[in-house]
């Protein structure tokens, strides 16, 4: 019985030793990863950035051109209604 728990200490041991390694292996080559970007990262970032602020404006565009259509819209049907009733009054009175 008491090897068996030397046995199974040892496994525990090794197990806990390798997720060490393995940890400390990992975060090392991230460290290296993330020094420096170079210089055509640089400006494929740039235009990312460009082309998200591009969109940007796009749909701000987009989203005051419909409020102005609404707009429109909803005087026109306004003008229409007014059109109407002015009709049925001078139906009435033919």
């Amino acid at each position: 019985m008491e090897s068996s728990a030397a046995y199974l200490f040892a496994i525990i041991f090794v197990v806990i030793a390798m997720n060490f390694y393995f940890l400390v292996v990992r975060r090392g080559r991230s460290v290296k990863r993330k020094k420096r970007m170079t210089r055509a990262a640089v400006d494929e970032a740039k235009q990312a950035l460009w082309r998200d602020q591009e969109i940007a404006r796009r749909l701000e565009r987009e989203q005051d051109d419909a409020c102005e259509r609404i707009k429109l819209r909803n005087e026109t049907l306004a003008l229409y209604d007014e059109v109407r009733r002015r009709h049925e009054g001078n139906a009435e009175l033919d």
